[in-house]
This record gives C-alpha cells, sequence and structure tokens, in this order.
C-alpha cells in the first residue's frame, strides 16, 4: 500500500468523529472549506499561531508529487473551524496546548518550534504524538492538529480533484442487499 493511499484511509477514518450524526463528511468538508479566509486574513489564530499550525500540517502531510498541507490551505480551514465551529472551551485548550508545543521546543532546544532545525521538530513531535495528554496539553493538541490536518485535507476541492478522484465517503450505502 503507498503512503498516500494509508493516509487517505486513515483520513477518512479520523474524520469520521469530526462530524455531526445525519451529515455527510465530504459535504461538511466543502462547506467549511468554502466559508475560510485565505490564511492572510486569519480569524482567530494569530499570526505566530498560524505559523506554528502551517509547520504542524506540513509536517504531517508534506508536498510530494501531490500537493501538502498548506498547499490546500488547511491552516486557513482550521483558523475557520476554531473561529466559527468551535465553543470558546474547545478553543482555548487548543490554543494553550499550541503555546504547550512551543514552550517544550524551548525547553529542551532553547527555540521556538518553527525555528527548529527539521531534525529537533522530528523528535519532538516523535516524543508527543500518540500521547494520552489531558486537554491543553502538547500531546492532546498534536492529536487534535493532526486530526483536522488530515481532515481539511482530504475535504479540500483540489485534493478531492486532484489526488483522490473520489469521494471520501461512498455516495450510497446499499444494506441488506440481496445477491
Amino acid at each position: 500500500m503507498h503512503r498516500r493511499n494509508l493516509i487517505r484511509l486513515l483520513g477518512a477514518a479520523a474524520a469520521l468523529p469530526l462530524v455531526p450524526g445525519s451529515g455527510d463528511a465530504a459535504q461538511l468538508g466543502r462547506l467549511l472549506h468554502a466559508g475560510r479566509q485565505p490564511a492572510t486574513d486569519l480569524q482567530l489564530l494569530t499570526v505566530d499561531q498560524a505559523a506554528l499550525v502551517t509547520l504542524l500540517g506540513d509536517m504531517i502531510i508534506p508536498a510530494t508529487d501531490t500537493p501538502g498541507a498548506s498547499d490546500v490551505g488547511v491552516t486557513g480551514f482550521i483558523d475557520h473551524l476554531l473561529a466559527r465551529w468551535y465553543q470558546p472551551d474547545e478553543v482555548q485548550p487548543l490554543l494553550a496546548g499550541l503555546a504547550a508545543i512551543d514552550r517544550l521546543a524551548v525547553e529542551r532546544h532553547g527555540q521556538r518550534f518553527v525555528d527548529l532545525a527539521e531534525t529537533d521538530r522530528v523528535g519532538l513531535l516523535t516524543t508527543i504524538d500518540g500521547g494520552k495528554g489531558e486537554k491543553g496539553t502538547a500531546e492532546a493538541t498534536f492529536a487534535r492538529i493532526k486530526s483536522l490536518t488530515v481532515y481539511g485535507y482530504f475535504t479540500s476541492e483540489r485534493v478531492m480533484l486532484e489526488v483522490t478522484r473520489e469521494p471520501i465517503i461512498p455516495g450510497r450505502f446499499d444494506g441488506c442487499a440481496r445477491m
């Protein structure tokens, strides 16, 4: 299995918890993308927070022969989602977690995360990836940013048209169909 196919399957699975019970994940994603602002017109994130989210997104889904996370506007998508769809009690822990990632980088390497060398960034994210942190921790925030990045990436029009060439979730379900 190729890496992009694996990411596509994981993306579909990761997006399901974010979708309301009666909605279609691809349709909701298109709606969210339609309402987002360009990365220069942030609605909630500060410039520094957006730079961190962009870097994390590009580390999660880098550009290869297909577009990366920043190529399809994932940072603007996440900013829009946080500003318009999340409740304040959900946003504040995520913003605190972004600050926690930067604090961890300063503690371990003496620089903010965006200023670290690539090997230091990878090492730091490897230590927090998969951790079960409380809301507001670096571990919980990185997990949420991964989920939002994958969801934003695979519901973007560019990825649907150029990469997957098919909907994330099939358009129909034939339960109990006779053979």
